[in-house]
């Protein structure tokens, strides 16, 4: 029978061992914030001395980007085509709604990350360049989608009030997502979850849409006075 090697069982416990210091800083980071956060506190929570969170993560710095970005590296992999033509506004707010929803079937580790981004952008620590840039491309798509669905030009404040609305039902779920998950921990944990939050947010989103073109029917017809 075959042993492992020595330099085999160090390299699996060292992977063991940074993965218990990212998962620990994740739990902590996402809740305290960076500030709230110290190197001290992780190892403690990891059960690591402070040498091995230096050996793998160079300081609290690197260890916050690891949060933020090794989980969700590849969750927009595989985006689905949003210019194909003939889509209707379900589809297209359904693939939205996809890609939005991919960390949800990536795991407690993933949904942490989001839930570490959603803070950066309320205490910004500077340490994650692209975050504005990737929120703004995600509600720029969307706004894209309901531009086109009216027939707009460009956007006017109806327009940016209803995209607004959609995108931020989509970022609570993930921002308050320890409350939901203490009231109903199956709608986060059940395997079928990202999808059925996927039919839920896709139904949502065009009630909403339904109802604003209503209104805009109901101040044209205002607009045109009495025949």
């Amino acid at each position: 029978m075959t042993q492992a090697s020595p330099t085999r069982k160090v390299r699996a416990n060292g992977q063991h061992a940074r993965e218990k210091i990212l998962l620990a800083a994740l739990g902590l980071f996402s809740k305290k914030g960076f500030t709230g956060t110290s190197v001290r506190d992780v190892a403690s929570a990891a059960d690591v001395n402070l040498a091995a969170i230096s050996y793998h993560f160079g300081d609290k710095a690197g260890l916050y980007r690891a949060a933020l970005h090794e989980y969700l590296d590849d969750a927009g992999d595989d985006i689905p085509a949003f210019d194909t033509p003939g889509l209707t506004l379900e589809e297209l707010l359904r693939r939205y709604m996809r890609v939005c929803l991919r960390p949800l079937g990536m795991g407690k580790p993933a949904l942490l990350s989001v839930q570490l981004r959603v803070r950066e952008f309320i205490e910004p620590t500077g340490l994650m360049e692209s975050l504005a840039e990737g929120r703004d491309q995600a509600y720029a798509l969307l706004l894209g989608i309901l531009t086109g669905h009216f027939g707009l030009e460009a956007p006017d404040d109806e327009l940016e009030a209803l995209a607004f609305s959609i995108f931020a039902f989509v970022g609570n779920l993930y921002s308050a997502q320890d409350h939901l998950a203490a009231r109903r921990p199956a709608l986060l944990d059940a395997p079928d979850a990202a999808e059925a939050w996927e039919e839920r947010f896709t139904a949502y989103a065009c009630a909403m849409v339904a109802v604003e073109s209503e209104r805009r029917k109901a101040a044209a017809h205002a607009n045109q006075g009495p025949a």
